[in-house]
């Protein structure tokens, strides 16, 4: 079993928190389709189908939004992007780089050796997701000249991997 290095996010909070506003409004509208129901009628019928599908989709936006990871560890990273999971070996890395896009700026990017030159940016280690990993973004510089704690996490991790690999 590989040790864990760095864990971008600790989703079991977020999804707590989320649990918690998505579970008191799903009741309240859970409520309202018990009491569309009381009617005799189609319309109540459907109104309740309609409350119960708002609660679903609901629940089902809470934990897709709330699947984002960003895992190092000895044998390589883990991306855990909204519907798809990237597991990437350290054979695999030809280097980590951070980039300075507006939507994405301060992510790592992991360059892949192949196909060669294939890029997968990793969605949580964004700034705009420091707040959820606990990092205080207000001491950071611009992301083009400043490596954020994941990459930095990454790269150490990387380059501690091709130290043992090249002896």
């Amino acid at each position: 079993m590989a040790e864990v290095r760095y864990r971008a996010l600790k989703i079991g909070w977020i999804r707590a928190g989320m649990g918690c506003v998505v579970g008191f409004s799903s009741l309240f509208v859970l409520g309202a389709g018990a009491m569309l129901l009381t009617l005799d009628s189609v319309a109540g019928v459907l109104g309740a189908g309609v409350c119960l599908m708002v609660v679903l989709f609901s629940l089902a936006a809470m934990l897709i939004g709330t699947r984002l990871q960003f895992t190092v560890d000895d044998e390589g990273l883990t991306l855990v992007h909204y519907v798809r999971s990237h597991r990437i070996r350290w054979e695999e890395v030809a280097v980590i780089q951070q980039t300075a896009d507006y939507w994405t700026a301060g992510a790592a990017v992991v360059v892949l050796n192949e196909p060669l030159g294939r890029r997968i940016t990793a969605l949580a280690t964004t700034d705009r997701m420091a707040v959820y990993r606990g990092e205080n973004f207000l001491r950071w510089g611009s992301p083009a000249t400043e490596l954020r704690t994941p990459t930095r996490a990454a790269i150490e991790a990387h380059r501690r991997w091709l130290a043992n690999s090249s002896r």
